[in-house]
């Protein structure tokens, strides 16, 4: 029997969505850190159903905790928390895995399938939650005044977000006020669905984190998967910019991402911003296993620092490792980063020191595909030959560097000797 043209396209559409070479869903890895436990404050307001849950975020109070019961919460539209100023939102049991927010689907195609949004809010924390299945954002933070007020302190702590089809975090330009502070930490972030090329950009338009206007924001220890566009060209997994300011991203770990650092957009901005889209801002002691486009870009800034990250591209002659780029570049420093792939940055305002981009195989390393990316005693030609910089004392675990000029290593860890 013949297929109909409309099965025919919900087949291709099913093809294309279930194309990954990541399982479903496997989570932080051991050997990464497990995030400290939050302390309880403010009023507790428990919730165990999806009416209770938009009902507590709809009508929170200053100063609440919404603690959300063990479930899977299948919601009809988007949570909106506006105007509120010290509000938690997180699961009761502290684990994310056991309460889970739920979208219309990677995809619905409804650009109103956001699962929460956050606007004019102060000293938010959500926290130990799972966000999955949406087209478009699993959290949107809407950089549009409320009652005169943009958003300050946002924190986002312990969630996995999977199968999000746009954005997993989006933070919009809104009002041209700065998103004053903040974090995104011990996060997990994966898909196991790649668009089809019927999508925005022919499927490319996809990222973890898409965010302008931060300033002094923290983007730390989490895991990124799997974040990929359907012709590779994925934007980056961490993508900042837009006039943003001291932003620090640091111990990460990205597997087979499209891009997977991204300080800056080379097609510039509908946004028009008057300053680079990072001034000042770190890039430091990140694991990176590069897909198919770039592992670290540089693009409109001023000040940003590259240092101590450890980069392996799938193409060594050919690879983006680093790529500084377009309009104007001033004081980018890039210094010690084990980087199997090229460091493109020829321009004025970009220092190259003390890389090494030559002759890296992956058995210097724990566990390539796992993204474990410490080094083995085979490493050499790294152990014990990068030199000081300022601000990058600590490797990926923490531990300190020495001090000394070609005691250190180079890349994001320290190797210990083995026993």
């Amino acid at each position: 029997m013949p297929l109909t043209s409309a099965t025919a396209m919900a087949i291709a559409l099913l093809i294309g969505f279930a194309a990954s070479t990541q399982p479903s869903f496997a989570g932080r890895p051991s050997w990464m850190p497990s995030a400290p436990p939050l302390p309880l404050t403010g009023r507790p307001v428990h919730v165990s159903t999806v009416g209770e849950l938009m009902a507590a975020v709809r009508e929170a109070r200053d100063g609440d905790t919404i603690l959300i019961a063990d479930g899977t919460y299948e919601l009809p539209t988007f949570l909106h928390l506006a105007g509120k100023s010290d509000v938690n939102i997180r699961s009761a049991s502290g684990d994310p895995t056991k309460v889970v927010l739920r979208g219309s689907g990677f995809a619905s195609e409804s650009k109103q399938d956001d699962i929460l949004r956050i606007q004019g809010c102060a000293d938010i924390t959500i926290a130990n939650l799972t966000f999955e299945e949406a087209h478009a954002y699993g959290i949107k933070l809407e950089n549009l005044l409320f009652d005169g007020r943009g958003l300050r302190n946002i924190n986002i702590y312990n969630c996995r977000f999977f199968n999000i089809g746009t954005r997993m975090i989006k933070g919009t330009g809104g009002d041209r006020q700065p998103v004053d502070g903040g974090s995104i930490q011990y996060c997990y972030f994966e898909n196991s669905k790649i668009p089809p090329r019927t999508w925005l950009f022919q499927g490319d338009y996809i990222s973890a984190i898409d965010c302008m206007r931060l300033k002094d924001w923290i983007i730390s220890d989490n895991y990124f998967s799997n974040i990929r566009g359907a012709n590779g060209g994925g934007r980056g997994a961490v993508f900042v910019w837009v006039e943003s300011e001291n932003v620090i991203s640091e111990r990460n770990v990205f597997v087979n991402c499209d891009r997977s650092i991204c300080y800056g957009n080379p097609s510039g901005s509908s946004e028009a911003p008057a300053r680079p889209h990072n001034t000042g801002g770190v890039i430091r002691n990140n694991f990176i296993v590069a897909g198919a486009d770039k592992g670290i870009e540089v693009c409109w800034a001023s000040g940003v620092k590259v240092y101590h990250n450890t980069v392996l591209t799938p193409d060594p002659d050919r690879g983006r490792g680093i790529h500084c780029h377009w309009r104007e570049l001033t004081r980018i420093h890039i210094a010690n980063n084990l980087v199997r792939g090229r460091i493109y940055g020829d321009e004025d305002g970009v220092a190259k020191e003390n890389n090494l981009t030559q002759g890296i195989a992956d058995h210097w390393f724990r566990n390539v595909p796992e993204g474990d990316l410490h080094l083995t005693a085979a490493a050499t030609a790294a152990i014990d030959q990068a030199d000081p910089v300022s601000g990058c004392s600590t490797d990926f675990d923490g531990d300190p560097r020495p001090a000394a000029r070609g005691q250190a290593d180079l890349g994001a860890d320290e190797q210990e000797p083995e026993v």
